[in-house]
């Protein structure tokens, strides 16, 4: 149960009783130092499953005519005959319908390619739709989507640093860094395909990620005004309580919204949606844990903020 805090500057508030956040924010940092680290091993031993998009193929969509479901080890293994080790062979529409995945071989144009994929499903599978992507277009799409999320990233650290003190747009910026980090972390450890809609979903994130942080950031600094003399560790525990029901609600909502897309939105939005599930949760955290203790412990002060010492006395200066 929540119960009023005392303002001591202007006496009775309605403020609630915030939650210690900052008393708890080293178990945080732990849980930052695993994702991190964690993403890095994974990057660097097995990197993404890059999709058609970045490393070039042919995907075939495919069912079955007489609605008989579809068994992807036996579409594999043909392929696999046909010299197509490396193919992905997934089902959709409840075993009805077929997604197939298959490099470029080396020495074969992408219309040879698509040819022999398609002799290779054999007659129990009907042709939908084929989409090809060239070797040298996926590598431009490739690199596009790096630097479109590096400038994302940076454009969204350049905003609050323009709009806030520097130190809120340093703490932005790792905050937002982290986010896309963890969400290339989670698809590196689970190997989903990672293509242009994840690309998609994780600008979305970055999105998403700052306008949680600057909430945070506005209240907090709103409340730096009006407790001045309380330290800033009581003055973000406050700040984040009295923004959290904002926060859960609108997480909640959009999750409610991304879940009905990886339910019902089949293969092609799957990736996408689980992105911004797993961006929701990890952008609700980072605003708390990540964002918000980096306004104590990034060098410099911020303007009106007081510091604990060592004596239980609160300063102007840490």
């Amino acid at each position: 149960m929540w119960w009023d805090r005392p303002n001591p500057n202007k006496g009775p508030a309605t403020e609630p009783k915030p939650f210690p956040f900052m008393k708890i924010r080293w178990i945080g940092f732990l849980v930052t130092a695993v994702i991190l680290i964690g993403t890095t091993v994974s990057l660097a031993t097995q990197g993404l499953n890059l999709g058609l998009d970045f490393t070039g193929g042919v995907q075939i969509e495919a069912d079955s005519p007489s609605g008989a479901p579809i068994v992807p080890e036996q579409v594999r293994a043909r392929l696999a005959a046909a010299g197509f080790e490396e193919s992905n062979v997934t089902t959709t529409q409840g075993g009805t319908t077929v997604v197939i995945r298959v490099p470029i071989k080396e020495g074969l144009s992408v219309e040879e390619v698509s040819t022999q994929a398609k002799a290779a499903m054999g007659a129990e599978l009907r042709e939908l739709k084929t989409d090809n992507v060239e070797g040298r277009v996926s590598d431009k799409l490739l690199m596009q989507g790096v630097i479109a999320s590096v400038l994302a990233v940076l454009g969204i650290g350049a905003y609050v640093w323009f709009r806030f003190e520097v130190k809120f747009g340093t703490g932005a910026f790792v905050t937002t860094f982290h986010d896309v980090y963890a969400v290339l972390g989670l698809f590196s450890v689970t190997q989903m395909t990672f293509d242009l809609t994840i690309v998609a979903g994780v600008l979305t994130v970055a999105g998403y990620s700052i306008n949680d942080t600057v909430v945070v950031y506005d209240r907090i600094r709103e409340m730096l005004k009006k407790y001045k003399k309380l330290a800033i560790t009581e003055v973000i525990d406050i700040s984040i309580t009295s923004t959290l029901s904002r926060t859960l609600i609108t997480s909640l909502a959009t999750g409610l919204a991304a879940m009905a897309m990886a339910f019902l939105g089949g293969p092609v939005l799957f990736g996408f949606a689980i992105s911004i599930i797993f961006g929701i949760i990890i952008g609700t955290y980072s605003s708390i844990f990540v964002a918000a203790p980096m306004l104590i412990h990034l060098p410099g002060r911020l303007p009106g903020a007081k510091y604990q010492n060592p004596d239980g006395t609160v300063s102007a200066a840490p």
